[in-house]
């Protein structure tokens, strides 16, 4: 009876910590008003356009989306621009590709409807007004970028590129022959998290006042924390991309890759090569193991940034990606994992 109750107690305490070290994204923002999020779907207006005069059907599509479909056209689909003589045809071009249009079909298959992805992001939209009330968010639309992007900020505006999100089983990921590393990820339920670290890259750019291998990770734990703030519901093994096992390696292992840190003299490297081997892409980390997952550095990163906060209370979250010290960050924090 005795060791019932005391599991009961450890269970009940774990929970108590469990929220106290989630509190600081764990806030009501049922009081902030936001206008209704619609989101326009290029990808439909551009597929079922008038292919007999696609020049009057751009000045139609300009008027509706502004400047984002001049860099739509010239930057995303590389074709020239609208005010290029050669802009109807390419574009046509594009519309008319076999395999173009296949990818469009699977994406009205399975986004006839962006819903879910309007109700996530309004949650998304909340709470970044409650952390950040002077800043304005932007306008979201989907669209088809031709396998260029899987989401883009241009001025005011967050476009998607949904064929970037057709499965890990799509024909068009293997054709392209992209690593399973990657296309595991390529999925609905990635879409949200990819946008949001798109948009927070652009929002909040490199500040840190140095360029060593602790400023590049503090940084990035800095951005992959706002995913915290923004979707708090969200799995860390969506806002790191990893799966479960190179989630819990992660967690299993944190004291000896801080440890490595330290005894190879990582943190104030600024040798690119070497931190490239901790923050690049890639299947594994290979200087640790086959089982150590990529961009490790960024994931030891967001351990200390989450740590500064719990242990800073009073720091508000502007705050934070105003510090541009990461030196200072990392002591503020006490980060310092258990053995």
């Amino acid at each position: 009876m005795k060791n019932t109750c005391l599991h009961v107690l450890c269970f009940v305490l774990a929970l108590f910590l469990f929220s106290c070290e989630n509190k600081r994204t764990d806030v009501d923002v049922s009081h902030i008003e936001l206008a209704e999020l619609k989101i326009n779907r290029l990808e439909q207006d551009v597929f079922k356009m008038d292919t007999t005069d696609v020049t009057a059907s751009s000045e139609r599509l300009q008027k509706k989306y502004g400047t984002f479909y001049i860099t739509y056209n010239k930057g995303i689909l590389n074709n020239g621009g609208t005010n290029d003589s050669s802009f109807a045809r390419q574009l046509k071009r594009f519309i008319t590709d076999k395999d173009m249009r296949e990818a469009y079909n699977d994406c009205q298959k399975m986004y006839p409807d962006v819903q879910f992805l309007e109700q996530e992001m309004t949650s998304m939209f909340k709470h970044y007004n409650y952390y950040f009330p002077k800043k304005r968010t932007p306008k979201v639309i989907t669209m088809m970028s031709g396998f260029n992007y899987s989401s883009i900020i241009v001025d005011s505006t967050l476009a998607i590129g949904l064929e970037m999100y057709l499965g890990s089983k799509s024909k068009f990921y293997q054709m392209l022959g992209l690593p399973y590393y990657k296309t595991m990820f390529m999925n609905k339920e990635n879409i949200a998290s990819d946008a949001l670290r798109t948009w927070m890259f652009e929002e909040f750019k490199y500040n840190m006042n140095k360029n060593d291998f602790l400023s590049d990770i503090v940084y990035l734990g800095k951005i992959i924390y706002l995913n915290d703030a923004m979707l708090p519901e969200v799995n860390d093994t969506i806002k790191m991309q990893y799966t479960q096992k190179q989630l819990d390696y992660c967690m299993q292992n944190e004291f000896n890759i801080w440890t490595y840190f330290i005894a190879q003299k990582l943190l104030f490297t600024a040798d690119h090569a070497e931190i490239m081997k901790f923050t690049g892409e890639g299947p594994f980390t290979t200087a640790l193991s086959k089982e150590a997952p990529p961009r490790i550095g960024y994931w030891v990163g967001l351990q200390i940034v989450r740590q500064f906060m719990k242990n800073n209370p009073d720091v508000t979250l502007e705050q934070l990606m105003n510090e541009t010290d990461a030196q200072t960050l990392l002591a503020k924090s006490k980060y310092k994992p258990k053995k």
